[in-house]
């Protein structure tokens, strides 16, 4: 196990002067946990090349906004009306652009964020469980899956002239940004990438340039749904096509961990 892993790190008072403590991979937890005690106000310790070696140097995770994917989709799918293209297969789809990432890039993970429509279990039980059914299939090829939820509020209805109920998603945005400055700390990637046309990620994105200048951060863009904002702020960005979203579907039945079945719903499946 890396000997980082097996330390404890804690922050610094903020009076403190920061260190960084660069570890010999020839020294272990022994040294390590010495070498706190007698300076015990270093705020990181970093393994020499030599560790770092072992992984790939391009390695990049992709972030999905669900709602923003899915919304995409269903674009897609009228300019493509004879293709379903909502079984779609995200990790096969993000390999698919690692060459605008860099030649040696590799696929460090893909982590998915929605939120179930737990609300309409009584009017629209259907949507819910196709909407399941999607994310245990993505489990299953890998995916990450982080749920969040949906907050019911009152909003004004100016064709009923009264206020009413309505639900928005939460937590979405803020999981993600989360999400990604965690991983980049914790340094398991080295280019983040965020599949959303959502502006309001544009001050993650200067954050992270900001304390990762050796890492990258860009949005994909889901078909039919540029950012120009996000486009000028990161000008490497790239617009994903509905000919990927068609080229690249999940096979109609996926096997779960469990070894069930989980298949395509019927109303999603080409001719349902």
């Amino acid at each position: 196990m890396d000997v980082l892993r097996q330390l404890k790190l804690h922050s610094p008072p903020q009076a403190a002067v920061c260190r960084v403590l660069f570890c010999p991979a020839t020294k272990g937890v022994a040294w390590l946990k010495q070498r706190q005690k007698i300076d015990p106000h270093f705020l990181l310790m970093v393994s020499t090349s030599s560790i770092r070696s072992r992984r790939p140097n391009n390695r990049a995770t992709f972030f999905i906004d669900g709602f923003n994917l899915f919304h995409s989709v269903k674009e897609a799918e009228k300019q493509l009306p004879e293709r379903q293209l909502k079984w779609l297969d995200v990790p096969r789809l993000c390999r698919s652009y690692l060459h605008l990432i860099g030649g040696n890039a590799e696929l460090g993970g893909v982590h998915y964020f929605t939120a179930f429509a737990d609300h309409l279990r009584d009017e629209n039980p259907e949507k819910v469980q196709k909407h399941r059914a999607y994310v245990r299939a993505l489990t299953a090829s890998g995916v990450t899956a982080h749920i969040g939820h949906f907050r019911r509020k009152k909003v004004w209805s100016h064709e009923l002239k009264r206020w009413v109920k309505a639900y928005e998603e939460k937590e979405t945005d803020v999981a993600i940004d989360c999400e990604v400055l965690t991983l980049a700390l914790e340094d398991p990637l080295d280019v983040a990438v965020i599949v959303t046309r959502d502006s309001d990620f544009a001050p993650v994105h200067r954050c992270f340039i900001s304390h990762f200048p050796g890492k990258r951060l860009l949005f994909a863009f889901p078909f039919a749904r540029v950012s120009k904002e996000l486009k000028r702020l990161c000008p490497a960005s790239f617009t994903i096509s509905k000919e990927a979203y068609a080229k690249h579907q999940l096979p109609e039945s996926v096997r779960l961990p469990s070894g069930k079945l989980v298949t395509v719903p019927a109303s999603w499946s080409v001719g349902g």
